[in-house]
């Protein structure tokens, strides 16, 4: 019989038990690294789980604002579609400097353009922005907010122009402070599967 006694004096655990304890620690390791690739990744079943907030990952908080004829909008009535929320002001000087990449990357796009809802944030009325959207054919639905309670409380802004970018569940997949020239623009339209 062979002598199970290693160099140090120790006993070694025969080979038919070291079998099982080698399997288990595998396992376990195995385990742990699928449990927290499920905690990290969000799957595109989960929008319901996903949290309400303002990070990439979270559903974007729900507003109901009006367009420029009075007509209530809620973000929530276009889920099941990409979404681009975007902040901007008629006198806003960056928002100007991003309108013609801005334009030229919808136009672009075409019929597979995201849902535009273009709200104007620092509180401007309709019979001021009314005739600068109409000048320069904003796209999408031009919507106003007064009392500025949507980018100032609701999405915590911190400047303009500001963009969200929000899949078909409702999940912000991008944010952008700041203007954006025409292929960033499309290269974050491809992150709400645009």
């Amino acid at each position: 019989m062979a002598d199970s006694t290693r160099s140090d004096g120790a006993a070694k655990a025969p080979a038919s038990k070291r079998k099982p304890v080698i399997w288990g620690l595998g396992l376990a390791a195995l385990l742990a690294v699928l449990v927290s690739l499920l905690l990290v990744t969000r799957q595109p079943g989960s929008a319901a789980q996903a949290p309400v907030g303002l990070r990439i990952g979270d559903r974007a908080p729900n507003f109901t604002l009006v367009d420029l004829q009075g007509r209530p909008v809620s973000l929530r009535q276009f889920l099941g579609r990409p979404v681009l929320l975007h902040f901007w002001a008629v006198d806003c000087t960056s928002c100007q400097a991003e309108q013609a990449d801005y334009l030229r990357a919808i136009q672009h796009l075409g019929s597979k353009a995201p849902v535009i809802l273009a709200e104007d944030a620092w509180g401007e009325p309709a019979s001021y922005a009314r005739p600068y959207a109409r000048e320069h054919h904003l796209p999408g639905v031009v919507l106003i907010d007064t009392s500025r309670a949507v980018f100032d409380g609701l999405y915590q802004g911190q400047g303009t122009p500001t963009a969200y970018y929000i899949d078909r569940q409702g999940i912000i997949r991008q944010t952008v402070i700041g203007p954006e020239v025409y292929g960033d623009i499309l290269a974050n339209m491809k992150t709400i599967g645009v």
